[in-house]
């Protein structure tokens, strides 16, 4: 069993924070790596990572990286961990029902009396991708005759439909199996085109950068692959 009394600062999306407090302790106990970890929605997760120092490694989302925050990652180390498909939760009480054709999910959404989405002033735009996405193919007015806009990742916008309002949650995968409360019923079809890549990657101004390799190099691995998969997220 390695040691090393360093500590590493990994910046994380929100929408791969459950699986990362799950992975952090396990990764600790292995190598004696402390992880300080930093949350946030892609628009904050990209202000960290283009600061540059202060961290040591970075899983975020890929379309949140742009040309500066991707000059601050060490290309060598850059891979994809995993993708988290978009899905669809009901309150408790509501009946599932298929949503794998575009059909059965127009109709579904057509029969709720609201449904939740994250607001882009929390710093992510899968609310409007999901909206846009539904514009072109032909039931986008429905869907935002019913949007209730949160101010939040996923997560928050689930736990709003744990307790009762609004009706249903359109977000990762990962941000409605994980939130207790939450009737997950199913992936959104593919006609959305909708799907979030994450990205892990030392900083290139790490200060601990053999640490930050041994996480990297973990999440490659088990358990790690398995708590990603128990918390809605597929192989990169």
């Amino acid at each position: 069993m390695a040691s090393n009394d360093k500590t590493i600062h990994v910046i994380c999306a929100g929408g791969f924070r459950s699986a990362m407090e799950k992975i952090a302790p396990i990764f600790s106990q292995t190598t004696g790596v402390s992880v300080t970890l930093t949350f946030g929605a892609p628009a904050k997760t990209r202000e960290l990572v283009c600061a540059g120092a202060g961290f040591d490694a970075a899983v975020v989302t890929l379309g949140s990286l742009n040309d500066e925050a991707s000059a601050q990652l060490d290309p060598e180390t850059r891979f994809i961990v995993a993708k988290s498909p978009v899905g669809m939760g009901l309150r408790a009480g509501l009946a599932a029902r298929p949503i794998d054709t575009v059909e059965g999910f127009a109709d579904l959404i057509r029969s709720l009396p609201s449904v939740g989405l994250s607001d882009p002033k929390a710093g992510t735009n899968l609310g409007m991708d999901i909206i846009a996405a539904a514009t072109r193919l032909g039931f986008g007015e429905d869907l935002k005759a019913r949007v209730h806009f949160i101010e939040g990742p996923g997560s928050v916008v689930s736990a709003a439909v744990a307790k009762g309002h609004p009706d249903a949650v359109i977000t990762l995968l990962s941000e409605i199996i994980t939130v207790e409360g939450v009737t997950f019923t199913g992936i959104i079809p593919q006609a959305m085109g909708l799907g979030t890549p994450f990205v892990a990657a030392a900083g290139k101004q790490a200060q601990a950068p053999a640490p930050a390799r041994q996480l990297l190099a973990f999440l490659r691995e088990e358990p790690a692959l398995s708590l990603m998969k128990e918390t809605g997220l597929v192989r990169g």
